[in-house]
């Protein structure tokens, strides 16, 4: 494997004070000031008192145990590590805490102690790991990526040495590729469980372990496409041994179908979930018994209404031609990691000599359709869409982008990914290789993943935005 490219980056937190107020005459008022600084993933705390006679205790907390902790668990934690003996303080001291986890807010802590307890209100201020990019790419490897968790702590993709499909699945914060033999993952939740498929049946693996879930009767190959973030709900398709597909939900540990109709009412040929977002919107597309063309579909929130989202927009049919002036959804069917946007292809019918196809986003809650329709971006392929409704682009209609590119359905503009990233992050990594196609996002937009090639090796990169 490639050695990850770490840069440090140093982070400084501001000086924080907290008044220690007196109960009585036997016990000084103190203020204690915690500064933190950050090199990569080493972090160092310092404590300074307004009085170097008082006792004190200081340490650190990651950001999902300061959560469990709960609005008044400080004080009772800090007060649990007194009891158990750990060692009080007097003066200024300092201490550096190394080999943390990448990529996750930390919480240091001071409290004044009396009497072997906890005196006034503890101190805290955080401050997060960070590094800004990361690469892989195994000796002899194709290796790309499919999906990061919402919370932009798990990457899962494909690792294909040649012999037999198999899957990775990255910890962020532990800088840690796992390979799962004879599967593909294509999404992964916040808890880092990873969804797919093995040759035939549906998997979920978790902590390694790959478990298979029983396939609907007759199906040949079942498949999950995407998962909640916190995997409550998985989707995909199921296919008979005709190639036919149908689209799959799984809740609450069973398996069954979603339905929906094609433009003429009838039941397609085809339907297939394709991604799910954070609301329950689930997007698909499915094959018009009529016609026989891919159209885009969605499913609504938890209810799973069915919604065949851009019919209203292909109301114009040249009977000519055979086709609609204006055709939208394909395979190239995403949702953004909240589900209010989509994304895939428009196919434009102009005449025999002029059919592009262009990448588009369409906004759910407000039913408006943005397409990128210069015809500089015909056959630019769209690759996933943000929650604030920004498509990333690759400039080929497949296959890896010479760099990645973002349409902003605002302005009405595309830039590089290399701009945007600058522009809106301020992001500035030297190591980072600006090529290739991004193809996954975190809900905040922080964690980008995507791939690139060059004449001997595909590379999963990641990007990590600096906090704004």
């Amino acid at each position: 494997m490639r050695k990850c490219l770490i840069a440090a980056v140093m982070l400084s937190a501001a000086v924080v004070f907290a008044s220690c107020e007196r109960n009585d005459n036997s016990v000084p008022e103190c203020n204690l000031a915690i500064s933190m600084g950050s090199d990569g993933n080493t972090v160092r705390v310092s404590v300074a008192p307004s009085d170097e006679s008082v006792d004190y205790l200081y340490g650190i907390i990651m950001e999902d145990d300061y959560a469990a902790l709960g609005e008044d668990g400080l004080v009772a934690y800090i007060n649990e590590l007194i009891s158990k003996g750990a060692e009080l303080k007097q003066g200024s001291s300092s201490e550096l805490y190394s080999d943390l986890f990448w990529h996750t807010r930390y919480y240091a802590f001071a409290a004044q102690v009396n009497d072997g307890t906890v005196y006034g209100t503890p101190v805290v201020e955080s401050i997060r790991t960070y590094r800004p990019y990361v690469e892989f790419a195994p000796e002899g490897v194709l290796i790309a990526p499919y999906a990061v968790s919402d919370n932009g702590l798990w990457v899962v993709g494909n690792y294909d040495d040649g012999v037999a499909p198999n899957s990775y699945i990255y910890d962020v914060r532990r800088d840690n590729l796992t390979i799962v033999p004879s599967t593909v993952l294509y999404d992964v939740t916040d808890d880092g469980v990873a969804y797919g498929r093995d040759n035939v049946v549906p998997v979920i693996v978790k902590d390694g372990q790959i478990n298979t879930l029983p396939a609907p009767e007759g199906a040949a190959q079942t498949v999950f496409y995407g998962v909640s973030p916190d995997g409550n709900t998985a989707v995909g398709s199921t296919r008979d041994e005709m190639w036919n597909e149908k689209a799959i939900i799984y809740e609450n540990g069973t398996l069954s179908n979603l339905t929906g109709t094609d433009l003429g009412g009838n039941t397609p040929v085809n339907i297939i979930a394709k991604g799910i977002g954070s609301n329950g919107n689930i997007a698909g597309y499915l094959t018009d018994f009529d016609y026989y063309v891919e159209l885009g579909c969605l499913w609504l929130g938890a209810s799973h209404e069915f919604d065949l989202f851009p019919k209203e927009y292909m109301t114009e049919f040249n009977e000519d031609m055979g086709a609609w002036t204006k055709r939208y959804g394909d395979l190239e069917m995403h949702i953004s990691p909240n589900g209010k946007f989509l994304s895939a292809w428009v196919y434009v019918t102009e005449s025999w000599e002029s059919q592009p196809q262009y990448a588009y986003v369409y906004d759910i809650e407000g039913e408006k359709m943005y397409e990128v329709s210069d015809n500089a971006y015909d056959c630019w392929r769209p690759c996933v869409v943000t929650s604030d409704g920004l498509l990333f682009l690759a400039d080929t209609p497949d296959g890896v982008s010479s760099q990645p590119y973002v349409y902003d359905f605002n302005t009405g503009k595309v830039e590089t990914f290399k701009d945007y990233a600058s522009a809106t992050w301020g992001y500035s990594s030297e190591e980072a290789i600006f090529e290739g196609s991004v193809l996954a996002v975190s809900d905040d937009a922080s964690v980008i993943v995507g791939n690139y090639t060059d004449e001997s090796n595909f590379y999963t990169t990641i990007y990590f935005m600096p906090e704004k």
